[in-house]
């Protein structure tokens, strides 16, 4: 994955995002750390406020709560929906730095049918 691929994969994901709400606990910057890409790692950074998604934006974010890291192939598997992020969470495919609370909000999110249904359509938009 080139970086100007992954950029243009951050703005296909932001639009079909847009809106996305979870349990109102889910607040703060969540980084997600994409690793063993073509061009080397890349990041984006998300922002819940009150469990609406309200930022998605290509680059680390400058003080994030909570971070998460998968690899590539890991992050093509989730968004295709091959694999759920609670169990590349529990197999430790995704490794957590930070607010424990935060991860266990977005997880809970990520098996929703919203999320889910979201997820297909970045899947449909987005280069491998």
């Amino acid at each position: 994955m080139t970086s100007a691929v992954f950029e243009a994969d951050v703005v296909a994901a932001a639009g079909a995002l847009d809106g996305l709400e979870g349990a109102d606990t889910l607040a703060g910057v969540v980084q997600v750390d994409v690793t063993d890409g073509t061009d080397g790692d890349a990041s984006l950074h998300a922002e819940f406020e009150h469990g609406r998604l309200v930022g998605l934006v290509a680059g680390p974010g400058d003080a994030p709560d909570t971070t998460v890291s998968l690899s590539v192939a890991d992050a093509r598997a989730v968004v295709d929906g091959a694999l759920q992020l609670s169990v590349a969470f529990m197999q430790g495919r995704l490794k957590v730095a930070g607010d424990m609370g935060i991860v266990l909000d977005l997880l809970a999110l990520s098996a929703t049918p919203d999320a889910r249904g979201r997820l297909s359509r970045i899947a449909g938009i987005t280069a491998d």
